[in-house]
């Protein structure tokens, strides 16, 4: 069985509204920015700091991500016992984001891992999932994040018992028939993630023990 190898962390934050990055607000389109210092129970000190923007040719996006952790995290073998293979006593990592996805007040963005202090996240896929709740501290913003591995598919689903199969290599997508607001997931799933990879209701988003900075969301 091919062993894939995926980072076993979630981050998750939120934070108070403060002024946006001055790039993001510029660009006239859909947008995303933010900058913050944060901890979760365990007490660590994380910071996040981004910045994406829709190109005006409408195709993808540009911009970057940086984040870096105190905390202990651990890489594992999902397709084997799912024990630890590696501990790192903190890490960072830096990401180009080439997707973006706007709705109302949350945005998703998608990236490369270009550089990390674990090599292993190196090429490896990065979703950064935010929600601007704008000035309100009783209600704050939140985001969430995940590191993915990429799947290099060698193989297609076809029905054994027919000779030729019309339906290889045709696309659909899947949704809850009780629900209207339902955008649904392309299936089969894309090798790459992305940003339309996963609807934004498909995001679990987690407040922050403690916090200071902001994010923006400009739709």
């Amino acid at each position: 069985m091919k062993i894939r190898r995926v980072l076993s962390i979630i981050a998750l934050l939120s934070a108070g509204f403060a002024a946006p990055h001055a790039a993001a607000a510029q660009t006239g389109g859909p947008s995303a920015a933010g900058s913050y210092q944060f901890a979760l129970a365990d007490g660590r000190t994380k910071y996040v700091e981004f910045d994406a923007r829709s190109q005006s040719s409408g195709g993808g996006a540009t911009g970057q991500m940086f984040f870096s952790d105190e905390a202990e995290v651990s890489e594992q073998d999902v397709d084997g016992a799912g024990g630890p293979l590696e501990t790192h006593r903190g890490f960072y990592l830096r990401a180009d984001f080439d997707g973006l996805v706007v709705v109302n007040n949350q945005a998703v963005m998608s990236g490369t891992v270009r550089d990390s202090s674990i090599t292993g996240l190196i090429g490896q896929r990065v979703l950064l999932t935010v929600e601007d709740n704008g000035d309100n501290s009783r209600l704050p913003d939140r985001l969430t994040w995940g590191v993915y591995a990429n799947t290099a598919r060698t193989w297609e689903t076809s029905d054994a018992e027919l000779e030729r199969d019309e339906g290889v290599g045709t696309r659909w997508v899947a949704t809850d028939a009780e629900r209207r607001d339902d955008a649904g997931v392309e299936m089969p799933s894309l090798d790459s993630i992305d940003a339309e990879t996963y609807p934004l209701a498909a995001f679990t988003l987690v407040d922050a023990a403690q916090w200071s900075g902001d994010l923006r969301v400009q739709s």
